[in-house]
Formats: structure tokens, sequence, C-alpha cells
């Protein structure tokens, strides 16, 4: 690939180009994603839903006011959560190993490969993309398996921390209250910081470890290298904040767009069959773009970490050579 073609990019620049991409390639960004994704969302819908005791599409009922409307098209959708053993237990021994380890590793390579080439003025062929993937499908399994082991190992790390500095703070406090002329006021305060800072190292601390080793599978991939987490943390290098608000920006507009469709879909059919097609057909709309944005991410990265490697590398040779001139002058 030819990374002159490419400029490092802020976050804006990032989206608009992603827009641009998806716009330009919407038919077989959308193929690739309804042919590996589509039927695992619908395999999910069967295996977590009652299907049985679900309508093709629920009537219209006699709610009084607004809030009891919401209240009865919600509610329903307790109904439907299925009480099988047996489809929870595929659930969760099948369809999640398959769908973390071969599904979206393939998907979002096979989609790194397409903006790549879609970016780069190439033609987009979604064969090709997904044969160019399967050939390292075992390699982005095992890098997926060791990235999961260490973030759910971060994670459990991170929640017992929070847990143990938890029952500490509030038995600190209680002492501090008893035994001190702090106003209930103050004590709220106090009791309030500490909440906000909690949800800040919820986001914070799994969240920069999440994204400066998440950007293996292009590595593993394009580079051939074992694990690519090692890779992955040099890219990102200095990288965090900026790739920390281009998610924070890509979760908003994915919610806004996700969470305003689904819910127009069930208030006007209901927790039924079509609102749940509905919300698949959205999934494989959205989920496109944002494959399109970790892509040109990690493409950023790379013209800016080269970049940087260029100028080292420029820099040294400028050494070695004024090194050189010095020692054949005293020659």
């Amino acid at each position: 690939m030819n990374h002159l073609q490419l400029e490092p990019m802020g976050v804006g620049s990032l989206l608009d180009r992603s827009f641009s991409v998806y716009r330009h390639h919407f038919v077989p960004f959308f193929l690739l994603t309804m042919l590996l994704f589509g039927p695992f969302l619908l395999i999910q819908e069967v295996l977590m839903t009652d299907l049985g005791s679900m309508p093709l599409v629920t009537s219209d009922d006699e709610s009084s006011t607004f809030w009891e409307f919401w209240q009865n098209r919600l509610g329903a959708s307790d109904a439907t959560l299925t009480d099988n053993l047996g489809h929870l237990l595929l659930y969760l021994l099948v369809w999640v190993p398959v769908t973390m380890l071969f599904v979206y590793p393939l998907m979002l390579s096979a989609a790194l490969l397409m903006t790549r080439a879609a970016v780069t003025g190439e033609p987009v062929n979604v064969k090709a993309a997904l044969k160019q993937a399967l050939s390292r499908v075992w390699p982005l399994a095992g890098s997926t398996f060791v990235f999961g082991l260490i973030m759910a190992g971060i994670m459990l790390a991170f929640v017992l921390a929070i847990v143990l500095l938890s029952v500490l703070g509030f038995g600190i406090a209680g002492l501090a209250a008893e035994d001190s002329d702090l106003s209930p006021v103050a004590v709220i305060v106090l009791m309030i910081g500490g909440y906000l800072l909690f949800l800040a190292g919820i986001v914070l601390v799994p969240g920069f470890f999440l994204l400066r080793w998440g950007f293996y599978l292009p590595v593993v991939l394009l580079d051939h290298e074992g694990i690519g987490i090692g890779r992955s943390w040099k890219l990102t290098k200095g990288s965090f904040w900026r790739l920390m608000a281009l998610y924070l920006v890509l979760t908003v507009i994915y919610t806004i767009f996700s969470g305003g469709i689904s819910a127009l879909s069930i208030a006007a059919f209901g927790v039924s069959i079509l609102s749940q097609l509905i919300q698949v057909l959205v999934s494989c709309l959205l989920i496109p773009w944002m494959m399109i944005v970790y892509a040109l991410a990690y493409l950023d990265l790379k013209v800016r970490y080269e970049g940087t490697d260029v100028e080292a590398m420029l820099r040294r040779q400028a050494e070695t050579s004024a090194a050189a001139e010095l020692d054949g002058s005293h020659d």
C-alpha cells in the first residue's frame, strides 16, 4: 500500500472520510455484514427469545396515556425472553465463542482490507477480502483469544480493586462522619465526588488498555505477526486521547441511531418478530460504518507511526554522515 495517499487525520476528518467510504462502497460493505454477521444475529434472536410466544406484529393496545403505552410495549420484552436452559447453554458455549473468535475477527479483517482498497483507489472486492482474511483465520482467532484473556484479567483486577477501595472509602467516611464536625452536605459532596471518580475510572482504566492493544488484528493480518499486541501498543503511543474522543463520538452516534430506530420499531410494531428483524437490519447497516472507522483509525496510526520512523531514520542517517565526515577530516 502506498501510505503517501493518506495523511494524518483528526477526529472530524476521520469520521467524514468514513462516511464517504461507506457511501461510495455501501453495497460490498453491507453484503459482507449480511453474509457473515446477519445469520449469527438471527441465530441469537432464535436462541435468546421465545419466538413461539412472540407475534408477527403486536396489535394496538388500549393504553390511555403515553407512559402506559411505553410500559406495556417495553414490559412485553421481558415476557419474550427464553427460559430454555438448552438454548442459553448453546448461546454461551457455542454462539459466543464462535462469534467472538471467528466471525468478528474475519469480518473486521475483511472490512479493513476493503477500506484500504477504497482509500488507495483499488477495486473493493468482498470475495478477495474474505479469501485473504480466511488465510489468516487461525492466527486471528488465537490472537483474539489471548487479547480476550488479558482484557478479562485486567477487568477482574480492576473490579476487585474498586470493591476494596469502595469498602475502605465507605468505612473511612463513616468514621469521619462520627468523629468529626463534617456537615451532611460535605459528606454527600465527598460521596458524589468519589462516585464520579469511580465512573471515570471505569471508562479510562479498561479503555486505556482496550485502545492501546485493540489494533492487534490489523497487525496480525497485514504484518503477519504472532499476537500483535506489542505492535499495537507502539502504534497507539501518543494517540490515546484522540482515539478515546473518536470512539466516544462513535458510541454516541451509534447509540442515537440504533436506539432511536429500535424505539420507533417497538412503538410501531411492539415487541414482535417484525421489530426484531428491523433491529437486526439496523445492526447490519451500522456495523459496517463502525468497522470502516476502525480501519481508517489503524491506517491513520500507521501513517503517523511510519512518518515518525522515517524522521528518526533520516535523523540517524544525518548523524552517521556527520560522524563519518568528521572522522574523514581528522584523517
